[in-house]
C-alpha cells in the first residue's frame, strides 16, 4: 500500500511538473510578462523554473523511497517536506487567488496529496 502511495505521489508530482511547463502558453507569459519590469518578469518565469525541478526532486525521491523496504529519518523528511510544500500552496491560495472553482480544485488537490504523504509516515514499516 505504501508504494502504491508513493508512486501515485511520484506521478502527481511529475504531472504537476508537465503543468507548470505549459504556463507560458496556458497564461499567455509572451503577452502578460512584458507588462512586467524586467526584474519581476525574470523573477516570475525563474520562480516557475525552479518548482519544475522541485516537483520533478519530489517525484523521484517518491519513486526512490517507493523502493526502500522502510522509511527511515531522511525518507521521513522529505515526505514532511513534500507535504509541508503542498500545505503552504493549500494556505496561501486564498489570499494570493481569493475563491474560484479553478482554486477550490487545487486546494482539494493539494489536500489529497497532503493526506496521501502524511498516512505513509504512519503505515507499518513492512510494506
Amino acid at each position: 500500500m505504501r508504494k502504491t502511495v508513493l508512486y501515485i505521489g511520484g506521478v502527481l508530482n511529475i504531472l504537476l511538473a508537465i503543468f507548470h511547463m505549459f504556463f507560458w502558453n496556458l497564461f499567455n507569459w509572451s503577452e502578460e510578462l512584458p507588462k512586467l519590469s524586467a526584474d519581476n518578469r525574470g523573477i516570475l518565469q525563474i520562480a516557475n523554473i525552479i518548482l519544475i525541478f522541485i516537483l520533478i526532486y519530489f517525484a523521484v525521491m517518491s519513486f526512490v523511497i517507493a523502493k526502500d523496504k522502510k522509511i527511515d529519518i531522511y525518507a521521513r523528511s522529505i515526505i514532511i517536506c513534500i507535504s509541508g510544500f503542498y500545505a503552504i500552496r493549500l494556505f496561501l491560495g486564498y489570499p494570493f487567488f481569493g475563491f474560484s472553482y479553478e482554486e477550490l480544485f487545487i486546494w482539494i488537490f493539494c489536500i489529497i496529496i497532503i493526506i496521501g504523504y502524511l498516512t505513509i509516515l504512519f503505515m507499518k514499516n513492512k510494506q
